[in-house]
């Protein structure tokens, strides 16, 4: 991580010459862990596609804060990724889960939780749920049953997943460690609907056949 400042060039200039810069962090152990390091590459793929282009040399841009949330999601999960793998507890799909429920947070399209997306009855005791990533939530037994088109997870990875993005949206990015994961098929169903509530086309994520294959 490195603070730069850059000289003024021309507006339709793909590179640009560093006036001055200074390391502020950089990692150990990432680059050491070929999982760790794609990871990583997923982490910055994913929010390259979501970011909002930005105009480098406009005066005003001090003022606005709109990527402030994506860069401290970033960068608490590069940080994070290096700590577990400090500490030699690194798991590839728990710290994705981590990563996914803390963006999905920041952009605003974190599933509902608390209540049926259908009938609104609470989900807390229910041992049978289902992630529905086409309306946004999760939906009780009773009501997933009776689509008849839908974007479903199973029972099973529903139940969990509602537990793991409960642990993520209710703990600070560094005060999470590493979670633990019954069903590893979960981390593609919350990839699903990270990507359908985004709006990014799986097929064009070059890291994520990697990244899945952990």
């Amino acid at each position: 991580m490195m603070k730069i400042e850059l000289s003024q060039s021309k507006k339709n200039a793909e590179l640009h010459r560093a006036k001055e810069w200074l390391p502020l962090w950089s990692y150990e152990h990432i680059r050491l862990n070929h999982k760790a390091f794609t990871t990583m590459c997923f982490y910055l793929e994913m929010v390259s596609n979501i970011a909002p282009e930005e105009d480098i040399f406009d005066q005003h841009s001090d003022f606005d804060e709109s990527m402030v949330g994506l860069f401290r999601v970033l960068s608490n999960a590069v940080v994070h990724l290096e700590e577990r793998l400090k500490v030699g507890r690194c798991d590839p799909k728990s710290e994705m889960v981590i990563f996914l429920g803390k963006l999905l947070v920041e952009q605003g399209v974190f599933p509902s939780r608390e209540n049926c997306a259908f009938c609104d009855i609470p989900l807390e005791k229910l041992a049978r749920i289902s992630l529905v990533t086409d309306h946004g939530g999760f939906g009780c037994s009773d009501c997933v049953s009776q689509l008849e088109e839908a974007i479903l997870s199973s029972a099973g990875e529903g139940r969990e997943l509602w537990e793991l993005l409960g642990s993520v949206a209710n703990q600070r990015y560094q005060a999470l460690k590493e979670l633990t994961l019954q069903d590893r098929n979960v981390c593609h169903t919350l990839l699903n609907y990270s990507c359908y509530q985004l709006h990014l086309d799986m097929k064009r994520l070059k890291t994520l056949k990697m990244v899945l294959s952990f």
